[in-house]
């Protein structure tokens, strides 16, 4: 990469071959020899992370942010006892939410047919097959209340990963690719709106949640 180190170095996913030490004693010795200057990890579940910040602590390298797959479509991260971010709350540690556009289903590119330059169409993350018109349905639904809130559906789906809450957002971060400079200053936008009514919330886990639309798991 051409640095002489990184902010976060991250394990990426845990793997079930290797001790949970010895891929922690990696991201210790990442930042003791100066090469990241914090630790981070993504896409383990609420187990594995506590697991991984207590050996951290113990090394005396604090476990400073998880990065999950999280969006309207996708919420394993508030699921169970403690969930994820229960979990990063008790940990000291953070949260930046990858895939907040559900790769692109939460916008208008599959609409009106697969683009051939899709994920879908290149079989990446994302199938043809698993494009229903009763799935397309519901975006168009979710479409429909960014409508009324004025943004896109991007800008809502992001808007709604950081949006305000009582208690404050148990995400830190998101993180948003972009094709062209437009397209980052159009999804960047979203954050001038990030307040939600009950109603909006409620209309939102309608066409989000109470249907088989989750297409992501925390490993995808």
């Amino acid at each position: 990469m051409g640095l002489d180190y990184v902010d976060i170095f991250y394990s990426h996913r845990p793997d079930p071959e290797t001790p949970m030490e010895e891929t922690m004693g990696a991201l210790d010795y990442a930042v003791r020899s100066g090469k990241a200057l914090y630790a981070g990890i993504s896409s383990y579940t609420p187990e594995q992370t506590l697991e991984a910040a207590r050996i951290l602590k113990d090394l005396g390298t604090p476990l400073l942010i998880h990065q999950p797959s999280y969006s309207m479509l996708n919420r394993w991260t508030e699921d169970g006892s403690p969930n994820l971010y229960e979990v990063l709350d008790q940990v000291g540690a953070g949260s930046i939410a990858f895939s907040p556009l559900a790769q692109g289903m939460l916008t208008d590119r599959y609409l009106h047919g697969i683009p051939e330059d899709s994920r879908a169409a290149k079989a990446r993350f994302l199938s043809e097959d698993s494009i229903t018109e009763e799935k397309l349905d519901r975006v168009r639904g979710l479409r429909k209340i960014a409508e009324d809130r004025g943004q896109s559906l991007a800008q809502m789906a992001v808007a709604w990963i950081l949006r305000d809450q009582p208690k404050g957002s148990p995400v830190t971060s998101a993180l948003v690719g972009a094709s062209s400079v437009r397209q980052l200053e159009d999804t960047l936008s979203a954050i001038s709106n990030l307040s939600f009514s009950d109603e909006e919330l409620t209309a939102i886990d309608e066409f989000a949640v109470e249907s088989d639309i989750n297409l992501w798991k925390q490993n995808a």
